[in-house]
C-alpha cells in the first residue's frame, strides 16, 4: 500500500507556504476577510417584539442609502438594495431583498426607519397599545 502525505497536513504549514509565496502570487482578497459580511442571506440583526414596539435591525454596510428600498404592503414589509459597480476591469452588481411579517398589532401607519453611520438600518413600528375606543353614536333623521 502507497501512502502519500501532504506537506500542507496542518493549517500553519499551509499559512508558512503561503506566507512565503506573498510576494510572487496574489492571494484571494477571501483569505483574511469576515465571511459573515459577504452573506447577505443573515443580514438580519436583533429584532424586538414587546407589548410596545416592534424593530428589527438589518446590516446595509455594503449599501449606500440611495440604494435601498423600503416598502410596506399591507403587514408585509420588503426591505431590498441594489448596487451596480462599473470599472475599466469589469462590471459587479449586489443586491439583496428580505420581506418580515409585521405582528397584528403593530401600527403600520407609523412604521419609521433610520440608518446609523455603521451601516445599521433600524425599522421600527409601535404597537398598538389602545385598542379600545368609543364610537360615537350618529342620529339619522328620517325625511
Amino acid at each position: 500500500m502507497l501512502l502519500l502525505r501532504s506537506p500542507f497536513s496542518d493549517s500553519s504549514a499551509l499559512d508558512h507556504f503561503l506566507d512565503e509565496m506573498t510576494g510572487s502570487v496574489q492571494l484571494p482578497y477571501w483569505r483574511d476577510a469576515d465571511h459573515n459580511s459577504f452573506n447577505f442571506s443573515d443580514n438580519i440583526g436583533e429584532i424586538v417584539n414587546n407589548d410596545n414596539k416592534f424593530s428589527v435591525q438589518v446590516d446595509v454596510s455594503h449599501f449606500k442609502p440611495d440604494d435601498l428600498k423600503i416598502q410596506l404592503d399591507g403587514r408585509e414589509l420588503k426591505i431590498e438594495g441594489s448596487q451596480e459597480t462599473k470599472s475599466d476591469h469589469g462590471y459587479t452588481k449586489r443586491s439583496f431583498s428580505k420581506m418580515i411579517l409585521l405582528p397584528e398589532d403593530a401600527d403600520l401607519s407609523a412604521v419609521q426607519s433610520a440608518i446609523s453611520n455603521e451601516g445599521k438600518l433600524q425599522i421600527e413600528a409601535p404597537k398598538n397599545t389602545n385598542t379600545s375606543r368609543s364610537i360615537p353614536i350618529n342620529f339619522v333623521a328620517k325625511h
